[in-house]
């Protein structure tokens, strides 16, 4: 596919696995080794969809300035581990590789969270949301919560994460996430939110066909929003 040598080393080694090959992914199908690899290499369709996603990134590396390049490095990582792998059949790959795909595609110079002011389910004033691009950096505050709460399990990929923030520069953030949880051998989708500040920490299964933005907004907001 003509690429240089060292776009080679970057998806080898930082991208773990994203590099050039048959099948049309990004990568040797003959030399897969992962249950991942396997499932992307066994689908025409999303082994394309592979293949597009590692041309996107590539475009969108290049629209972007440094900071950029090194944020789209990480998130990149991250949705590798924390929303690809989680995946265990062609489905469900073909959805995270889809929406991935689309915000590679926005080609920003400057990567940025999204904002907006949104009212929560009760009514009243918009309150300021915060939609995160990379949907993994609240995993760990999220574990620590859950196991300050006593609760089993351990959040292992989010698909979602919001902040509400609150008073000046934002002095107290609440977070809300949809999440997947493993406990011992089973995962389900949940709800988790908590709080920088004050403590506050929920978390729920939610059926994934009722997963919404309103709904984690309306669930943040109605349990770890605020003093």
């Amino acid at each position: 596919m003509g690429y240089t040598s060292g776009a080679k080393v970057l998806f080898a080694l930082g991208l773990m696995g994203l590099a050039s090959g048959a099948c049309a992914a990004s990568f040797d199908c003959n030399k897969a080794k992962s249950d991942i690899e396997k499932l992307v290499c066994k689908d025409t369709e999303t082994s394309a969809l592979d293949d597009k996603l590692q041309q996107a990134y590539k475009t969108a590396q290049a629209a972007t300035d440094a900071a950029g390049k090194k944020t789209l490095m990480d998130e990149q990582r991250h949705w590798i581990a924390y929303t690809r792998d989680l995946c265990a059949d062609e489905s469900c790959l073909q959805q995270a590789y889809t929406a991935r795909i689309a915000v590679l595609a926005r080609n920003e110079k400057y990567i940025v969270n999204k904002t907006s002011c949104e009212v929560p389910g009760g009514g009243g004033e918009c309150v300021n949301v915060v939609a995160y691009r990379d949907t993994s950096i609240r995993m760990h505050s999220f574990n620590q919560s859950i196991t300050q709460a006593k609760q089993a399990g351990k959040i292992i990929g989010c698909s979602a994460l919001i902040n509400l923030p609150v008073g000046t520069a934002g002095s107290n953030n609440s977070f809300g996430g949809i999440c997947t949880l493993q406990n011992a051998a089973q995962r389900k989708v949940v709800e988790i939110c908590d709080d920088d500040m004050f403590g506050h920490f929920e978390m729920k299964p939610v059926d994934p066909q009722d997963v919404s933005d309103k709904n984690l907004i309306d669930f943040t907001h109605e349990h770890c929003f605020g003093g």
